[in-house]
């Protein structure tokens, strides 16, 4: 098995009370070709500036040690003025290591200038609080994978942001914020496949074989419960198109014919996956 759901056992047992930064390996990229010379050179010193404004940053007390690599990709479109103040339009990528979370903005305006700090604050700001926005929902999302729904604390944080700067002198592009955050938490079962997914891989690395293919049930029945809904719910398409190769070997590892068969049928997007998966020979001891 990978193993890559070890990290959550390993570190409950090992870093019971210990606080970590939540984001670590912080990419940023802020491409530049379309923008004047002097909002190139301006551009370029946010992007230096935006890995330690996630990671130095405690948001939660980090009980578990959990740290999310995450890459930010910024595609500034056009730059304008409106009275003092520079507004770029740009498109931006959001995504975790894995790429089981993404977010993507087709029209992100914010304000930015050199001399302008980059800083945490409670008052709405239209680049540090979509910034903060969608580290909350990053955060939730993962908190997810180690409690059954354990995110929705952090998907409150990213509410209030939101709903505060609905009501911010530039309320542009919040609502479809709160629509993206709407989506996700109308779908439990999604957010349930996430978390018995997890704990399948985990209980497999630590060897407690016999208790895999009870949770490895509650994952499918979440995941038909939420295509019975929905058969392309883009959320856990998301998920899945990430973990198909894993989730198909902690099956065949673990689980029964039956289960091979439930997921193939439920997702036959990844067909080609997990068809290799399981045509393939068991590693020799």
């Amino acid at each position: 098995m990978n193993s890559s759901g070890f990290k959550h056992w390993l570190l409950i047992v090992c870093y019971p009370i210990i606080s970590f930064a939540q984001f670590v390996e912080v990419n940023a990229e802020i491409s530049v070709e379309r923008m004047p010379e002097k909002e190139r050179a301006d551009l370029k010193v946010l992007e230096r500036l935006l890995p330690a404004y996630f990671e130095s940053f405690q948001w939660i007390e980090n009980s578990y040690g959990m740290q999310i690599p995450i890459k930010i990709s910024i595609f500034p479109q056009s730059v304008g003025t409106a009275g003092a103040e520079r507004v770029f339009t740009a498109q931006m990528f959001i995504t975790n290591e894995s790429g089981d979370q993404r977010f993507f903005e087709k029209s992100f305006k914010f304000v930015y200038n050199p001399n302008d700090p980059v800083v945490h604050s409670d008052m709405s700001h239209s680049l540090t609080s979509v910034l903060d926005y969608y580290a909350w929902m990053l955060i939730a999302g993962e908190l997810d994978t180690y409690e059954l729904l354990g995110g929705n604390n952090a998907y409150e944080k990213a509410r209030d942001i939101a709903t505060r700067a609905q009501m911010s002198e530039r309320p542009q592009g919040w609502k479809e914020r709160l629509q993206v955050q709407d989506e996700i938490l109308r779908q439990r079962n999604y957010r349930m496949t996430k978390y018995y997914f997890w704990l399948a891989v985990d209980l497999s690395d630590q060897k407690k074989t016999a208790e895999v293919p009870p949770v490895l049930d509650k994952a499918l029945g979440c995941i038909e419960a939420t295509f019975s809904e929905n058969s392309r719910e883009r959320n856990l398409r998301v998920f899945l198109d990430a973990h198909a190769r894993d989730f198909m070997l902690v099956i065949k590892e673990h689980g029964s014919p039956a289960q091979q068969r439930k997921l193939l049928a439920l997702d036959p997007d990844n067909k080609a996956v997990y068809d290799k998966i399981l045509s393939e020979r068991p590693a020799t001891p």
